[in-house]
């Protein structure tokens, strides 16, 4: 009822001219808030005007927002948030590149429409699946009826919706979605989810990055640096002995949780490997660093190969698997975002300077 209102004082005051500029309101929750719900995070921002339709999102054109505009104005006017019109844009998207296409395929010879609906009544008529509006109203319905859809990976949801062959077959185009629902719906999509996953709890995978630094681990001290370290006292007269290719943390009470240090795609998970133990390597999104961090509690990981994580994201729990004496983060950084994950530590560059520019040490 509240995003009716807003329409409607839109519209007075000229905002909806167009006739399908959307209007986001806002939930009164943080986008770290909402973020525990997978495929509907909502927004805490206003409604804003989107672009000139002709070149708001490379690679689509007028009509093409037209409709996105129009799926996204059917899931506000049923009162859903931001992260169903997301959804909604993913789905056209996979079914119908966002065209009302008149033809079906081998699979479904009387497909119609932006969501490819069929005949045979669930859809509602020819007409109404040719229908920008109604088809988007009826496929959110659908929607609201899978159990349990807003905590589901967003191509998941969209699959239990419209029974596609492939249930994976909407994640390729969640990026493109979420490109599009930003311009239209300017900063009322801030923290929606880019990346079509949905990690464990308390996990955020979000697709408007800040690009910010955060300490990896709340309370933690510097128990070691990077370089050579000497052995300990009594051994070889304490001479050097080895070579240290990251960083250490170590919080002085109870375990403590590490986070995303930056933003960054988490490229590898390690579970019980070797020296490192259980831990992520992630590669920044602005593609200059490469990211290590290892030794936490085996079965703790909130992320999985393939998410892009915000700057303070739970990543899993301090702990003290691989080859340790004791519960610690170590931290690895390696130049430029390397092709090949499982690199050699003597690769590594010193983090130190790095960490004292972004105000960690």
């Amino acid at each position: 009822m509240l995003g009716r209102r807003f329409i409607a004082a839109a519209a007075a005051a000229g905002v909806l001219s167009l006739g399908f500029v959307v209007v986001v309101i806002t939930d009164g929750g943080t986008a770290a808030q909402a973020a525990t719900s997978c495929a509907a995070p909502g927004t805490s921002s206003v409604a804003t005007t989107p672009p000139g339709f002709g070149g708001g999102v490379a690679g689509f054109n007028a009509e093409q927002m037209k409709n996105a505009a129009s799926i996204m104005k059917a899931a506000s006017d049923l009162g859903l948030p931001v992260g169903a019109q997301l959804i909604g844009v993913q789905a056209a998207l996979g079914e119908s590149t966002l065209r009302v296409v008149d033809f079906g395929d081998g699979a479904g010879p009387d497909s119609r429409g932006l969501f490819q609906q069929r005949a045979g009544g669930a859809w509602g008529s020819y007409e109404d699946r040719m229908d920008p509006s109604i088809s988007a109203t009826n496929f959110f319905k659908a929607l609201q009826r899978v159990e349990g859809w807003e905590q589901l990976e967003p191509t998941i949801a969209i699959h239990r919706t419209q029974r596609n062959a492939d249930q994976n077959h909407y994640t390729r185009f969640r990026q493109q979605a979420t490109e599009i629902v930003k311009a239209l719906g300017g900063e009322a999509a801030a923290g929606v989810d880019a990346s079509g996953t949905c990690p464990a709890d308390g996990n955020q995978v979000v697709g408007d990055l800040a690009g910010k630094w955060v300490k990896p681990l709340a309370g933690a001290v510097n128990t070691s640096g990077y370089g050579p370290r000497q052995a300990p006292a009594g051994t070889a007269g304490g001479v050097l002995a080895n070579f240290h290719y990251g960083i250490d943390f170590s919080t002085p009470g109870q375990a403590g949780t590490i986070v995303a240090i930056t933003d960054m795609k988490i490229v590898k998970v390690r579970n019980l490997e070797g020296l490192f133990g259980t831990g992520v390597t992630g590669q920044t999104t602005d593609g200059k660093l490469t990211i290590s961090m290892y030794h936490m509690v085996a079965g703790s990981l909130k992320v999985k190969e393939g998410d892009t994580v915000a700057a303070g994201t739970p990543l899993g729990t301090e702990g003290a698997t691989g080859n340790v004496s004791g519960r610690h983060l170590h931290m690895e950084f390696y130049a430029g975002a390397l092709p090949n994950p499982m690199i050699p530590i003597n690769a590594t560059i010193d983090p130190t300077p790095i960490l004292k520019e972004k105000g960690i040490l």
